[in-house]
């Protein structure tokens, strides 16, 4: 019995000296960004256009990756000003063939790929039972299948370099899990675990990795009726804007994972991981017929 305690409160003890050495741990800049060749899915709107602002104001060569061509076009001419070397790749980049090619026309235009951003997702929300097999199928594409895919064909060309950095885009539904958001909570869940393996899979390569988890955003991704529901219900709305800085930032500073959000969200996220029965008394609270309402309307209509 006394041998079983001192094991446990050695434990406690050497996971809160762990948890202490990594927050006073200094941080130090890993990452130039001018004159990389940064690769940024979902660039045409939300927080894609708000990070392709964020690595052209500090010099760097962007390339814009979305399926809209009109919208990537409109976001070239705006940030052509900070940085001349801007390539537009229109793409759906849950086909093989059009992520290939977004590979393809980077390498041919520049000759490598320092930094893949994986931002580009969907959202898709109301119970589980009425979600179109179709739907479900293309959201898990491209918020989870397409980024894996994407790293796949970036990390040969980065090891052959002996350097690269990857920024995934989640979720803070990555770390909680929410009813009505099943699918889509799925698939960050699915990215979380997937970005912390494959960076104990780099490690010692020279290529980083960096998780980003935002909360609720201002995109048009939310209608203005159901953002008027998250705030009703306590949630901060981020802007796009702060989003991409927090991320670059976190890039940068060489972060493993980066929460973005209020401190419910925070709060949330600790609750889930240490007493997550009170997050489920808090989602029979939430799950109203007016949360439903708003759920239901995220996604294709």
């Amino acid at each position: 019995m006394r041998l079983g305690r001192r094991l446990m409160w050695s434990g406690v003890l050497g996971g809160a000296l762990y948890w202490l050495a990594r927050y006073l741990r200094p941080k130090h800049s890993t990452l130039v960004l001018n004159d990389k060749v940064v690769v940024i899915t979902g660039a045409s709107s939300g927080i894609g256009r708000a990070l392709a602002f964020a690595f052209a104001r500090r010099a760097a060569r962007v390339v814009l990756v979305a399926r809209n061509v009109e919208h990537l076009e409109a976001v070239r001419r705006e940030i052509e000003p900070y940085t001349s070397d801007v390539l537009v790749v229109p793409a759906d980049i849950t086909q093989e063939d059009q992520l290939q090619a977004v590979v393809t026309q980077t390498l041919d235009a520049f000759g490598r790929i320092d930094v893949l951003v994986n931002n580009a997702g969907a959202l898709l929300g109301g119970r589980l039972q009425d979600q179109d097999a179709g739907r479900i199928e293309q959201l898990i594409r491209l918020n989870l299948w397409a980024p894996i895919r994407l790293t796949q064909l970036v990390v040969p060309h980065m090891l052959a370099e002996n350097a690269g950095y990857i920024l995934n885009i989640g979720s803070g539904l990555g770390r909680t899990a929410a009813p009505l958001l099943t699918i889509y909570t799925a698939s960050k869940y699915g990215l979380l675990g997937f970005s912390n393996a494959l960076r104990r899979e780099l490690d010692g390569t020279g290529i980083y990795l960096t998780l980003v988890l935002p909360t609720w955003t201002h995109t048009d991704m939310l209608p203005g009726d159901v953002e008027d529901t998250l705030e009703k219900y306590g949630y901060r709305l981020e802007h796009p804007d702060a989003v991409a800085e927090r991320a670059l930032l976190a890039l940068v500073h060489g972060d493993n994972e980066v929460i973005i959000g209020g401190p419910m969200i925070k709060l949330g996220v600790w609750l889930e991981r240490f007493v997550p029965f009170v997050m489920r008394i808090y989602w029979r609270f939430v799950v109203t017929p007016e949360w439903t309402a708003a759920m239901n309307k995220l996604g294709p209509q």
